[in-house]
């Protein structure tokens, strides 16, 4: 009896963790916006645009994966805001590469290496998921 017990309890603690590994690939996890910045203007200018892009792509992709049609006018508003935050990014790049190099406190570098990171995360998302939606534009357009 004591086995079947044992048996028994260790079946149901392989179907918890096998559905529990499941649920972890059926959704890649939401980024969060670092919480401390790093008071170098130009870093917490391109963290903060880098997420707001990220968010809008986050959204866009999760209401596109589960099935929800979205207005033509609302894509081409979400393009259009994605081409300005990409804008954005580009305009603070340089300054932020010599605000990093300057001489100054070495907290608020590695700070600011750390938002750096994280808004590399992001873009990477962003890239990713972009290319997907672009790759699959181009097939539906092969298709007719």
């Amino acid at each position: 009896m004591k086995s079947l017990s044992h048996t028994n309890t260790l079946m149901g603690m392989l179907a918890i963790l096998l559905f529990n590994v499941a649920i972890g690939f059926s959704q890649p996890k939401r980024l969060s916006e670092p919480k401390r910045i790093s008071n170098i203007k130009t870093v917490d200018h391109f963290v903060t645009q880098s997420f707001d892009l990220y968010n809008k792509i986050y959204v866009y992709d999760s209401l596109t994966t589960a099935g929800v049609e979205i207005p033509s006018e609302l894509e081409a508003e979400v393009v259009t805001r994605a081409e300005k935050n990409i804008d954005s990014l580009l305009e603070v790049l340089p300054d932020l590469f010599e605000d990093l190099t300057d001489d100054g406190a070495y907290l608020k570098k590695l700070k600011a290496t750390a938002n750096l990171n994280k808004s590399k995360k992001a873009l990477k998302y962003c890239l990713k998921t972009v290319k997907g939606y672009a790759a699959g534009t181009k097939t539906e357009e092969d298709e007719e």
